[in-house]
This record gives structure tokens, sequence and C-alpha cells, in this order.
């Protein structure tokens, strides 16, 4: 299967959403406002689901349409990539906290259609 088959995009984005689901779960806010290395992680991730998210809406815009927040996580890719000194990390952890387990069960869904 190639990277860029919507199955794939999918697959891919389930396991960066579940890594931070799982780091998040492990930690408070005030310790992720003092770890830069947990933040430099979910800085990354938060880049690959933007960039999943856009292979995704280029290869399969059916699917792209039905995931919550998949439009915001492009836009938050790059500001991540582009405006890096400005970045909210109280925003990334709350994103992950109360919006990605939404964002995880569209994909659940559509891995399964």
């Amino acid at each position: 299967m190639s990277p860029h088959e919507p199955q794939a995009i999918l697959e891919d984005l389930l396991q960066q959403i579940d890594d931070l689901l799982e780091k998040a779960a492990s930690t408070s806010l005030s310790a992720f406002l003092t770890d830069r290395d947990l933040q430099a992680i979910f800085e990354r991730r938060f880049e690959i689901l933007g960039e999943a998210m856009r292979r995704l809406e280029r290869s399969d815009p059916l699917r792209f349409a039905r995931i919550p927040g998949a439009r915001e996580a492009i836009g938050l890719r790059n500001v991540i990539a582009h405006g890096y000194d400005g970045i909210d990390h109280r925003i990334l952890y709350s994103i992950v906290r109360n919006e990605l387990p939404s964002t995880r069960a569209a994909i659940v869904r559509e891995l399964r259609s």
C-alpha cells in the first residue's frame, strides 16, 4: 500500500493521534508546560497530522470532509511550521484533550468503511 493511499493516510493519522492522547493522558497541563521535550513531540505530531490531512484532502476529499477538525489540523501545521516562536502550548494540550477524541472516532469509522 502506497503511503499516499487514503487507507494508509488514515492509519498514520490514527497512530499520531493515539500517541498524542497517550502522552496527554499521563501528563498534566502544568507538567506539559514545563517539559520542552514533550512540547517538541506534540509539535512534531501536529505537523505530521496536518500534512497527512492535506494528503487525505487531495487523495480522498469525501473522507476528508467527514473528519472533524481536518481543515484546522492543516492550519495548525502551518502555524507550527512557520510561526514556531508564537506557539501557545496550552492550545496544543487543549486540542489533544478536548478535540482529538472526536477526530479519532471519525478516523476509526472511516477505516472501518
